[in-house]
């Protein structure tokens, strides 16, 4: 049985994304912005809020920030969805998720309040500062995705949106929303509320980008097959779908080293991760990527 396939952008989302790029310090040196964007916007904050922030985590409440998200009709910008958040009423918020969650961390009026809090103050203090080009980049790029629904089998599709992700139609996803996000890349932002699967995925490229670059995808996959062990990860992956822990079985190196490397794999592109609500169980090769590799390169090497 298939899902449904939604694709949608409200500049609220990379609200949230871009918190919680923020938030996430042991990432920092996977994502494309990294430790120097982070020190940058740490200066734009006030003491205060730079002290909350350091002592915040990510954790079940911020999750559940994403569904608020996901739920919000308002999402056109960020004030709108903050405003539509701070009125609801705790019992609002319990209908509101009942039908995407059996239990329920907490007071919720307590969340509402506390997240209201730092996104307001992220808002103010750094995220409203947010150049509009970006967030026209992001929307356009949603909603040619959105125009490709029908297109493509639904897993198929969102393989190809998200570059590699594989959610394979079954009882478990009956739904999967698709919001393009630039803070967090390559990376995703995956998260499962029953039959419900948000995926908050990486944009190929950036908005601002010389026109002479190549794009961050072919630089990305250049230099993953430039490893020796990444290469013996792909041939063997030819074979089918493998476990993390076959591959690192197979590869003969730490469990560490093997997860960067796949990574590095898996933001090019190289790679198709076999998931399971927000886990990847598997990884296989994505043939039609290094077939269309030469393509690319040729493209941005030829041209005028």
């Amino acid at each position: 049985m298939s899902y449904e396939l939604e694709v949608a952008f409200g500049p609220a989302n990379e609200l949230l994304n871009s918190l919680h790029t923020y938030l996430c310090k042991k990432f920092y040196k996977k994502t494309d912005l990294g430790s120097p964007w982070a020190g940058q916007t740490e200066r734009k904050l006030s003491p205060t809020f730079a002290s909350t922030l350091a002592e915040t985590e990510i954790s079940a409440e911020w999750k559940l920030m994403y569904l608020f998200l996901y739920l919000c009709p308002h999402k056109e910008n960020a004030e709108r969805f903050l405003a539509w958040f701070e009125q609801m009423t705790a019992g609002e918020m319990y209908e509101l998720l009942a039908p995407y969650m059996s239990s329920f961390p907490g007071e919720l009026g307590a969340i509402r309040d506390r997240w209201l809090h730092l996104l307001s103050e992220w808002n103010r203090q750094y995220f409203a500062g947010t150049d509009p080009k970006l967030l026209e980049w992001l929307s356009d790029d949603a909603a040619r995705r959105h125009a490709q629904i029908g297109t493509l089998p639904p897993d198929a599709l969102a393989e190809q949106i998200t570059n590699g992700l594989y959610f394979e139609p079954g009882a478990e996803c009956e739904k999967l929303a698709l919001s393009p996000q630039y803070h967090f890349q390559p990376a995703n932002i995956i998260y499962t509320f029953g039959s419900l699967t948000v995926c908050q995925y990486a944009v190929d490229g950036s908005y601002d980008d010389p026109a002479d670059e190549p794009s961050r995808r072919l630089y990305r996959q250049l230099r993953s097959l430039s490893e020796k062990s990444r290469l013996r990860i792909l041939r063997y992956l030819n074979a089918g779908p493998r476990s993390f822990t076959e591959i690192v079985r197979y590869i003969g190196i730490s469990k560490g080293i093997t997860h960067d490397h796949i990574f590095n794999l898996r933001s090019a592109g190289l790679l198709r991760v076999h998931m399971s609500g927000e886990s990847a169980v598997a990884y296989s090769l994505r043939k039609e990527a290094i077939g269309g590799l030469q393509e690319s390169l040729l493209g941005y090497l030829l041209a005028d």
